[in-house]
């Protein structure tokens, strides 16, 4: 069966958030690779890519996380922005802390590196031991877009997690914030919109051009 081969999309504007370190992430921030490991077992083939060509170049215009909730405004094809919102599968924070705060759950000196910009292996054999994974699941967690694409989760929400999984690299407490846990509220209590420590800047569109052309093997 062939596969079909679309042409490069070049986008219209690279005014938004823009991933910097999914190619290289920073030795140590496995909790992002891990992260970035999950959007590729989505099988979303072509997709991921496209996806990441977004996350990279700007398209996402506008994101906002209010616990496992996310909302996000992401630049197509077309001229009005797509909208992409997720809500990822909230942990059973009352069976996993056993009424004590996250501090007593994880130990003080665990919550303090995290908070602190890193997530030690402890946390990830945590959820393991209770059988939850804190990473981007089909099965747990819900994707939608407004765009016409039937295929679910699109290259818009593919942009979405890419710049999630960005944003996990200078904040890992976002990992547990994604579950409705919260550590600098103490019990978790009350999910706030907050802003992502995401990147925003400008690029010049001939530059994002170029860069498209030279994945797709079209650098003149």
């Amino acid at each position: 069966m062939s596969k079909k081969r679309y042409p490069p999309r070049i986008p219209r504007t690279a005014y938004g958030f823009r991933a910097q370190n999914l190619k290289n992430p920073p030795r140590g921030a496995w909790w992002a690779k891990r992260w970035i490991q999950a959007i590729e077992s989505l099988r979303l083939g072509a997709r991921s890519g496209r996806g990441k060509t977004y996350a990279e170049c700007g398209q996402v215009i506008d994101l906002q996380a209010t616990g496992p909730h996310v909302e996000a405004r992401v630049l197509g094809s077309r001229p009005d922005p797509y909208t992409v919102k997720m809500d990822f599968a909230p942990a059973p924070v009352e069976a996993l802390r056993k009424n004590t705060s996250w501090t007593d759950a994880f130990g003080a000196m665990t919550c303090g590196r995290i908070l602190a910009g890193e997530m030690p292996l402890t946390v990830d054999e945590f959820f393991a031991s209770h059988g939850i994974s804190p990473y981007p699941s089909q099965e747990t967690d819900r994707f939608w877009c407004s765009c016409p694409d039937w295929s679910k989760p699109c290259k818009h929400i593919a942009a979405v997690l890419y710049l999630l999984g960005d944003a996990l690299i200078r904040d890992p407490s976002l990992l547990l914030r994604f579950r409705g846990i919260s550590l600098d509220r103490g019990n978790g209590e009350g999910p706030r919109t907050e802003a992502l420590p995401l990147w925003k800047g400008t690029i010049r569109l001939s530059d994002a051009v170029e860069r498209i052309r030279r994945r797709a093997g079209m650098s003149s």
